[in-house]
């Protein structure tokens, strides 16, 4: 039996990592009520799936001893930047706080938390730079949702001020 190289299981444990991390957007959009909410988590969710994408294809190439592993590059831009101002329109403000849906939102933050930790210690932990580039782009992307989040945290908590 041949043994897995460092970056093998470090991209099997991140695959592990992302499928996860959708399985909970996905539950927590089922079970949201508010457009915002709902909304957020699905695209979070789609997200994930790109993640899980792009890590599978590095894998694969290192499963199959490719010498040159190519790190596909992993969109800066999200389907959540215009989110709010929909939102916005969409939805009554009164309507925006579920108590559920805003400890949802918190755990989620916590998650996104844990995913740039990882992807962080994944990179310093990498023997190639390809390796660390790979997982330095990964932890952005837990940046970017981490900051989604903490906006729809932040609008709904104002909501409660609201009612």
């Amino acid at each position: 039996m041949v043994e897995k190289s460092g970056i093998q299981k470090a991209l099997e444990e991140a695959i592990r990592f992302e499928v996860d991390g959708r399985e909970f957007f996905l539950q927590a959009a089922e079970k949201a009520e508010t457009y915002l909410t709902k909304s957020i988590f699905k695209i979070l969710a789609e997200e994930e799936l790109g993640h899980i994408q792009k890590v599978k294809e590095v894998h694969g190439r290192c499963l199959s001893s490719e010498k040159d592993v190519f790190l596909p590059s992993i969109s800066t831009t999200s389907h959540l930047e215009n989110i709010f101002q929909q939102a916005q329109r969409e939805t009554d403000p009164k309507l925006l706080m579920r108590t559920d849906e805003l400890e949802a939102v918190r755990l989620a933050l916590q998650l996104e938390i844990k995913g740039h930790e990882f992807y962080n210690r994944l990179a310093q932990e990498a023997t190639s730079e390809l390796e660390k580039a790979f997982y330095h782009q990964l932890a952005q992307e837990e940046s970017v949702h981490f900051s989604v989040l903490r906006q729809m945290e932040e609008a709904l908590m104002n909501a409660t001020s609201l009612g």
